[in-house]
C-alpha cells in the first residue's frame, strides 16, 4: 500500500487499485498496537472514509516470508502529519485508539485467568520440587506474560482529538 498526503486529500494505491480520499470525508481514525510477530512490535492506523473506503497503514512492512522492514519513524511522522491535516479541516473524524471496550475487557479477563493458571501451576511445581519444570514455566512466563500485558495495556480504549495523539499508540 502506498499513501500520499496533500493539503486536501489522501491519495492511496494498493496494487492496481488507487484512489483519493478527501480529508473532509474521513469519518474515523483508529490507532492500535500490534505485538511482535517476527521482529519488533508494530503499530497500525485504520482510516475510514464516508464512501466506505478503509485504509490500513502500519509501522512495519513485510518484505519476504520472514523479513520485515521497520518503518516506525516514517509511520509516526505520517500519523502526526495526517492528524495535523485533519485538525485543519472542517470535518471532525472520530479518533479512537486501542480495542473496543468489550474486546479490551474480555482480553483483560482472559489474560488474568491465564496468568492465575500459570502461577498456580508454577506454585505447584515449586511445592513438588520440580525445579526443571518450574524453570521452564518461569522462562515461558517471561516470553509470554510481558508481551501479552504490553499488548493489553497499550490497546486500552481511548478517544482522542487530532491535536492530542495518544503517545502509547505511537512508536517512541
Amino acid at each position: 500500500m502506498r499513501l500520499e498526503l496533500d493539503r486536501e486529500a489522501l491519495a492511496w494505491s494498493i496494487g492496481p487499485r488507487e484512489g483519493r480520499l478527501p480529508l473532509a470525508d474521513v469519518t474515523s481514525v483508529q490507532l492500535r498496537f500490534l505485538p511482535a510477530k517476527f521482529a519488533a512490535p508494530s503499530f497500525e492506523m485504520e482510516i475510514a472514509g464516508r464512501d466506505g473506503t478503509r485504509l490500513k497503514a502500519g509501522s512495519a512492512s513485510r518484505i519476504s516470508l520472514t523479513g520485515v522492514r521497520d518503518q516506525r519513524e516514517d509511520y509516526a511522522a505520517f500519523v502526526r502529519a495526517l492528524h495535523r491535516a485533519l485538525a485543519n479541516t472542517a470535518a471532525r473524524p472520530r479518533c479512537r485508539g486501542g480495542y473496543a471496550p468489550f474486546r479490551f475487557w474480555m482480553m483483560v479477563a482472559a489474560g488474568l485467568a491465564a496468568l492465575a493458571g500459570l502461577l498456580a501451576v508454577f506454585g505447584f511445581a515449586i511445592w513438588q520440587q520440580e525445579w526443571a519444570f518450574a524453570m521452564f514455566l518461569g522462562a515461558l512466563g517471561a516470553f509470554v506474560v510481558w508481551p501479552t500485558a504490553e499488548m493489553i495495556w497499550r490497546n486500552r480504549p481511548v478517544t482522542y482529538t487530532p491535536e492530542a495523539l495518544p503517545r502509547h499508540l505511537l512508536p517512541a
